[in-house]
Parts: C-alpha cells; structure tokens; sequence
C-alpha cells in the first residue's frame, strides 16, 4: 500500500501557534510500501485547561498503538503539574482537560485494501471517491453539530463507560480513494458546503500549501449566510488528506 500524507492547521484567527489547541499524528509520513498506517487529529476543548497537551497526548497514543487511558491520563498530569499557575487556574486544572479524537487505520492484506474508524465527539472521517464523499462518520450532516459532543477527559470519574460509547466502524477501500481528517469546524464547513452548493470538496482540493489553506480557512471564517452565521466557525482548524 503506498499514499500520499499531507496535514494543514491553523489555530483560531487573532492566536498565535502557541495557542494552538487541536493535534495530530504522525507529523509526516515515510515514503515506502505500507502494510498498515494510522493516523489522528484531536480537538482540545477550548475551555478546559492544558487540552492541547491531552489532544497530543490522545493522538499519539492512537498512533503507537497504545491506547491505555488511565496511562495517559496519569502522563497529562505529569506533563502539567508543578506549573506556576494562579489558584483559578490551579482550581480549573483540577477539573482535567477534555478532547474528541478521530483516528484511521488503513490495512492492505494481500491487495485487499480496508480501513478502521475510532472516534469520540465530533472530529470526523471522510472517505472521498470520484470527487464524491462516500462515508462521513461520526456525523454525516452539518447540522448535527452541537456544543456537546462526546469527549474523553483527564478525570478518572467523568470517563466511566466512555469506551462503550466510541464509534467504532470498518470497510473496504480502493486505490485512488482519499480520506479526511478534520476536526470539527473545518468538518462542519466541508459537509454544509457540500449539502448546499457541493463545492467544499472543489475548493479544499484546490489547496496545495500552507498559504492556500491560509487563504481558504480567512475567506470562509469571514464568509456569512443570510442568518450572519460564518461558514466556517473560528475555531482551531486540523486537516489531514491521505490518498491511496
């Protein structure tokens, strides 16, 4: 199995790098023939304390194979403890960091090409075929999008029963096909862009660099519906492309 790996961020517009909140895994990928490769984005929760740290921490993790989450859990808290914080922010720590995360298995098995599909909360999967989208999951409609969603925490007691409730979903996949990761404005902007005028998936195909993903996520953070809604919401913006 041999694919082209891309990743283009940005965090929100007015914030530095620094501030940026989403993550994702692998940075690049190693040209060469393939039996599996995985790959993940992460959206921290803007706010709770420390979320990018966690969002890196959930990515890699994915990535290594090694999904252990009271470990992780007990890594965040040993990356963040012992900073000199003001007691509301010590106060805020306390109640942990939350994130979604998103991740991709992709297997070749003798020619046969499928894929595997982790997710909690709203970073999202596409898997794109002839210039269509053919599978959107966790959530297929833009609409669907609420401030809600499913996340995996640092605090022990507010995952109980959190690994029951994954999105977990397998299938089969051809030479050509293209996958997305994206956490969720830039997954919400894609689907309604679709639904409304089938032209997210022309324009984001048009991006071949850092400057052109710049130029897209601007126009559409300023671009607003009939209701002044931005089509693009200004939130940290993640997408990974693979191409088979």
């Amino acid at each position: 199995m041999k694919l082209s790996y891309r990743v283009y961020w940005l965090p929100k517009a007015g914030l530095s790098a620094d501030e940026y909140e989403d993550a994702f895994a692998p940075e690049q990928v190693a040209e060469g023939d393939l039996q599996e490769f995985r790959c993940a984005v992460s959206d921290g929760a803007t706010e709770t304390s420390f979320s990018g740290q966690w969002a890196r921490i959930l990515c890699k993790a994915y990535n290594e194979k090694n999904f252990d989450l009271a470990q992780l859990q007990a890594d965040w808290l040993k990356e963040v403890s012992g900073k000199d914080l003001p007691w509301y922010a010590e106060q805020k720590m306390e109640s942990g960091a939350y994130a979604s995360i998103c991740g991709l298995s992709l297997h070749d098995e003798a020619g046969a090409l499928s894929w595997t599909v982790r997710a909690f909360g709203d970073s999202c999967l596409f898997q794109i075929r002839d210039g269509k989208i053919i599978k959107a999951l966790p959530i297929d409609k833009w609409e669907a999008f609420d401030y809600t969603p499913l996340l995996i925490s640092t605090s022990q007691p507010a995952n109980k029963g959190i690994l029951e409730k994954q999105h977990h979903e397998l299938g089969t996949c051809q030479k050509g096909d293209i996958f997305y990761l994206m956490t969720d404005a830039i997954s919400k902007w894609l689907l309604r862009r679709e639904s409304e005028s089938q032209s997210g998936l022309k324009s984001i195909e048009q991006v071949s660099d850092a400057e052109g993903f710049q130029k897209l996520v601007d126009t559409e953070r300023h671009e607003r519906d009939d209701k002044g809604r931005p089509f693009m919401p200004n939130d940290d913006v993640t997408w990974i492309r693979v191409q088979l």
